[in-house]
């Protein structure tokens, strides 16, 4: 049953990139990509295995962490998982949910990513090959290494996915999952660097490397080299740990899938006074105050939209993790103008998010005008108030109250230019999504290049639009210009405001010539 479900999945692969020339394309460059990859791996290694055992040691372990890491974090950054082999799909079949597993298991290890981890992983040989016990070792660890990585993500996944219960159940945990692990990478970066700052100190990082070797991220990839050593009874100990850490991942993942199996997805029945029209009730009666209402019930209710919207406090985080911790230079204080970056690019592809009720849009006769001014006032709705508190949060922690100009200056600025481009981009391109209460790390096969390049395109044109705003903020918060944090307001809401209106003028334009467009793109995901 195994084979024949991994027969299926590869018949629905070659459909899917048949079907679609652009993820075909991805698909490729992701070949390329993970062929590039490998042969740095096999050189690197390669390497490693003529210097002194201790760093070679150290290396192995470390790489092995933070590829075990990678696997969990990584579908965050790389638009999810590949769920071809959902277990939605996989609930009609004869299958035990033990078959189950072991079938999205070996869907994993034959994806490119699994094949390029598990041939990658191959090349720890090259460490160990001078050392006869060690090579032994990784006959069995190096699998066991990559088993961990597959099913650790998995887990992950069906973890954020909830566990069981109603719809608004699984989305709630699915949101505490998914912000625990996009907030972990920065925490690892953080971690690294105090590494390397002790390391500089005169510490020793093989010692502190030793002590991840006793994680579960890390065991099984230190066996070997602990062999090595002749450190026997260690090497068994982590060589336990390892083998427990599979198997209460395992547990875990078919607690959660057992759980969904029996409880599918159901919708949340919610009881509302008569008469409650939400936000409908409060925009006005014509398409925009429609559509403003109906984008921002998404916005506020939606997990999916929620989930981005965790990139805002995300952004302070992440420059504090890269400097250091350091409050007292001008990066912290300027991280307003990141939240502002991604807040204003949120709504880039708005519409892939409707999936096919989009044609309840369409029936409406709505002009395109109406809807790009409806949908991007919703997104400044809810991101404008947060890029503004995030601005004074940062500043209040730094006590430089007199950056406060120059930093909501620039991040309004890139805010308003985001939400211009967006009005452009979703009305001319639409992305494979998750649907309402699924895992966020489901993704189609072959659309993560297309992600990537669409996001990219995007975020490069805000940053070229929003110089105007941001060259004078820049210049306030990193040389102590005089009056540039003024400068920096009045321009970012001036220019900020008439990009904006470009944006839902040429983008309602597009719109109304590809909206139908859109709408068969979005069936086609659909069938994916």
């Amino acid at each position: 049953m195994v084979a024949t479900v991994l027969r299926i999945r590869f018949r629905v692969l070659g459909n899917t990139l048949s079907r679609s020339p652009m993820q075909l394309v991805g698909f490729i460059f992701g070949v390329i990509g993970a062929v590039w990859m490998l042969f740095l791996a096999g050189v690197g290694l390669f390497f490693v295995g003529t210097l002194d055992l201790d760093i070679a040691r150290a290396v192995v372990t470390f790489a092995g962490a933070v590829l075990t890491l990678g696997w969990v974090v990584g579908p965050i950054f790389a638009a999810g998982l590949d769920t071809t082999l959902d277990p939605a799909k996989l609930a009609p079949f004869p299958m035990t949910t033990r078959q189950m597993m072991v079938a999205i298991t070996a869907g994993g290890l034959t994806g490119v990513p699994g094949i390029t981890t598990a041939i990658g992983s191959l090349a720890v040989f090259l460490v160990w090959v001078r050392y006869p016990a060690a090579a032994v070792a990784a006959v069995v660890c190096v699998p066991l290494g990559v088993v961990i990585c597959v099913v650790a993500s998995r887990a992950v996944a069906a973890l954020a996915a909830g566990i069981g219960g109603g719809r608004r159940t699984r989305e709630v945990v699915g949101l505490v999952g998914f912000a625990l692990v996009i907030f972990a990478s920065p925490l690892f970066v953080g971690v690294t660097n105090l590494l390397f700052s002790a390391s500089e100190q005169g510490a020793q990082l093989q010692t502190v490397v030793s002590a991840l070797s006793w994680t579960p991220v890390a065991a099984a990839w230190a066996v070997p080299g602990d062999l090595a050593a002749g450190a026997w009874i260690t090497g068994l100990l982590k060589l336990v740990i390892a083998t427990a850490t599979l198997a209460l991942l395992w547990v875990l993942w078919r607690r959660s899938l057992a759980a969904s199996l029996v409880g599918p997805p159901a919708r949340a029945a919610r009881r509302r006074r008569s008469g409650s029209l939400g936000w409908f009730g409060v925009m006005p009666s014509n398409p925009v105050g429609a559509t403003w209402a109906r984008s921002l019930t998404s916005w506020t209710r939606d997990f999916r939209y929620l989930r981005q919207l965790l990139l805002i406090p995300f952004a302070p985080v992440l420059v504090l993790v890269y400097s250091r911790g350091d409050l007292d230079g001008p990066f912290f204080a300027a991280s307003g103008l990141l939240v502002g970056f991604f807040a204003g690019i949120l709504a880039y592809t708005d519409v892939s998010y409707d999936g096919t009720a989009f044609a309840t849009v369409l029936q409406t006769g709505i002009r395109g005008r109406a809807d790009r001014l409806g949908r991007m006032l919703g997104s400044a709705t809810v991101s404008i108030p947060l890029v503004l508190l995030a601005d004074v949060v940062t500043l209040a922690i730094v006590g430089k109250w007199e950056l406060l100009p120059a930093v909501i200056g620039g991040s309004l600025g890139l805010t308003l230019v985001g939400l211009g481009v967006s009005a452009v981009s979703s009305a001319l391109l639409v992305v494979p999504t998750p649907a309402p209460g699924d895992s966020p790390f489901k993704r189609v096969p072959g659309s993560t290049f297309t992600m990537f390049l669409a996001f990219f395109l995007c975020w490069a044109l805000v940053a070229v639009l929003a110089l105007p705003a941001v060259i004078p903020a820049v210049m306030a918060v990193f040389f102590g210009v005089t009056g540039a944090g003024w400068v920096s307001l009045a321009i970012g809401l001036v220019w900020g405001a008439v990009v904006f209106a470009v944006g839902v003028l040429i983008g309602g334009k597009r719109f109304d010539a590809g909206a139908p467009t859109l709408l068969a793109q979005l069936r086609a995901f659909q069938g994916a």
